[in-house]
């Protein structure tokens, strides 16, 4: 018997409709005994559902044709994509964000909208609408196994955790309440159907999580709780989810990040199969028997672990959810079988698998996807806490300290976190040399990587040779950010910082020319323009500068007010 149970692979991108990549998916799913492939689109659901009984055929032609015509497309490509997921053995699941809906559905109901421009989130409207959309896919899919839900999510279009309406009742509103009405709307057209509703505890406050199971609880114990594998996302040097073991009687599922959206999407690939193991052994001790494998991101175009190195991470998810004691080698040696891929090509433009020749290719490859890490760890993190804007460098001050302290804080997990970034002397001081340390492993892997010697395709080898020169100047900008970054905010409460906050920006434009000179005009995949933007290096230099001088104006406003 698998250690997990379910193990499904998820698309999270635009490539879930584009039919080579989903058959490729399907048979990866395949080979490696996955049970299930998730579509994962916010809005999947009303691309294909207008509902009928708001928006009845004739009426939806007449007045919405565009949307009437888009929904049919969606319905058959849906309809043809299911029937050949199913087929070939695997589930089909849809992961959503609610609350959802067409803009149409604003001219149809106009009540929707307040006085201040805001929708109203707690109007009883929306869980009459929501079940009609459900109970209307289910019917429209009837192969569908289940749906996936964030409810606690800013993302979605409405949602009580970003709530702008004013109105008394939304003052007043319960917030377990509305997660359980939401629930509760989605819940009973699928149990009707025979399928499932998994909750994702997705979050971005610790009592918004747990919210979200005591309301899943309440409305049924055949919901399952979907639980990402840290608090908050996907981040490597997060502790683990506290949600996990504390559902009650609720099957629980944990979501993994296979691409890297915190670790170098793809273009900076890296191992976190050994991270992997350790919580996969942990979250079975918590009584999970799923796995979800997440291969993309919504947001970013034509990349995905099917055109890069981290396709290692995704092999070995499903090998490691289906036997936790599979010794990682084993899961090196079913990479390289697979073939290497690469990300300097667009994921839809169709690559020969690279098989390296070398043997000594395996021992060269897994000692670089593991050192890759522990360079990640040290500088696009700063002692554990988020330092990049999605694998980007930042492009301006502000960022810096509201990502690392705000935005994806530790502190609701790991009380006092924030307080291991802030200025003082001795935090620069370790902080500086971590980055150090980062900048030294990225310059150390041409000590031992020679691609010109591992027998590879002449793609992967040309990649090979970009990433290690690319690696370096990534590191140094990520340094010199830091620096930065520490030397303004100290500036704020200690003028005697001005000075090093203003020198520090001296290294900027070289470090701008470097990466404009790999990147510029090299005809790669826009993924690699999207890491590596030397314009972001440049618009953070002259933000900061235009802080800095913020604070030498107010110094000597001060001084004068003093005088």
């Amino acid at each position: 018997m698998a250690d997990y149970q379910d193990r499904l692979l998820e698309i999270h991108g635009s490539n879930m409709f584009n039919g080579y990549h989903v058959q490729r998916a399907i048979e990866f799913a395949r080979r490696f005994d996955m049970t299930g492939i998730i579509f994962h689109a916010n809005d999947i659901i009303d691309r294909a559902i207008k509902p009928d009984r708001y928006f009845p055929p004739n009426e939806s032609l007449l007045k919405f044709n565009n949307r009437d015509g888009d929904t049919k497309n969606y319905k058959y490509y849906l309809s043809n994509i299911i029937d050949r997921i199913t087929a070939s053995g695997l589930e089909f699941y849809v992961e959503v964000k609610e609350i959802y809906y067409p803009y149409e559905i604003l001219e149809v109901f106009p009540q929707l909208r307040k006085e201040n421009g805001a929708v109203c989130a707690t109007d009883p409207f929306w869980w009459e609408f929501l079940e009609e959309k459900i109970s209307e896919f289910t019917r429209r899919f009837p192969k569908l196994s289940g749906i996936i839900v964030s409810a606690g999510t800013r993302e979605s279009m409405v949602s009580l955790a970003l709530n702008k309406c004013t109105c008394e009742r939304c003052r007043g509103y319960d917030m377990d309440r509305w997660y359980q009405e939401l629930m509760g709307a989605m819940f009973r057209p699928l149990d009707r159907a025979g399928m499932k509703l998994i909750v994702r505890e997705f979050s971005y406050t610790a009592d918004h999580q747990f919210a979200m199971v005591e309301a899943a609880q309440k409305v049924s114990d055949r919901i399952v709780m979907a639980i990402k594998k840290a608090p908050h996302d996907y981040y490597p040097t997060f502790p683990n989810n506290p949600t996990a073991g504390n559902c009650g009687p609720l099957e629980q599922w944990i979501e993994y990040d296979c691409w890297g959206q915190y670790f170098g999407l793809g273009v900076f690939p890296c191992s976190v199969a050994e991270d992997m193991k350790e919580r996969m052994r942990y979250y079975r001790e918590k009584g999970a028997k799923g796995v979800m494998l997440r291969t993309d991101w919504e947001r970013l175009l034509q990349g995905s672990t099917f055109n890069s190195f981290t396709l290692f991470n995704l092999v070995a998810g499903a090998m490691l959810s289906k036997d936790i004691d599979t010794d990682l080698d084993e899961c090196y040696r079913a990479w390289l079988d697979y073939g290497l891929l690469s990300p300097l090509e667009y994921d839809t433009v169709p690559q020969v698998p690279c098989r390296p020749k070398n043997p000594k290719a395996l021992e060269v490859l897994r000692r670089f996807m593991q050192d890759s890490w522990r360079i990640q760890e040290r500088i696009i993190y700063v002692r554990g806490h988020v330092f990049n804007r999605n694998a980007q460098m930042f492009d301006r001050y502000f960022l810096t300290y509201f990502i690392m302290t705000v935005q994806h804080t530790r502190d609701h997990w790991d009380r006092g976190a924030s307080k291991k970034v802030e200025p003082t002397d001795e935090n620069i001081d370790i902080i500086i040399r971590e980055k150090d340390e980062g900048v030294e492993l990225a310059r150390s892997l041409r000590s031992y990587m020679r691609p010109s010697e591992l027998g590879l395709s002449e793609g992967v080898e040309r990649y090979l040779e970009f990433l290690l020169d690319a690696y370096v100047v990534y590191a140094e900008i990520f340094r010199a950010q830091i620096i930065t970054a520490m030397y303004i905010r100290r500036a704020e409460t200690d003028v005697d910082f001005i000075e090093k906050a203003l020198s520090s920006l001296s290294v900027y434009e070289d470090l701008a020319k470097r990466l404009g000179d790999l990147v510029i005009g090299k005809g790669y995949s826009n993924n690699v323009e999207y890491v590596l933007d030397r314009n972001r290096v440049i618009r953070f230099r002259d933000d900061c500068r235009s802080v800095i001088q913020g604070l030498i104006d107010r110094d000597r406003n001060n001084k004068g007010e003093c005088s």
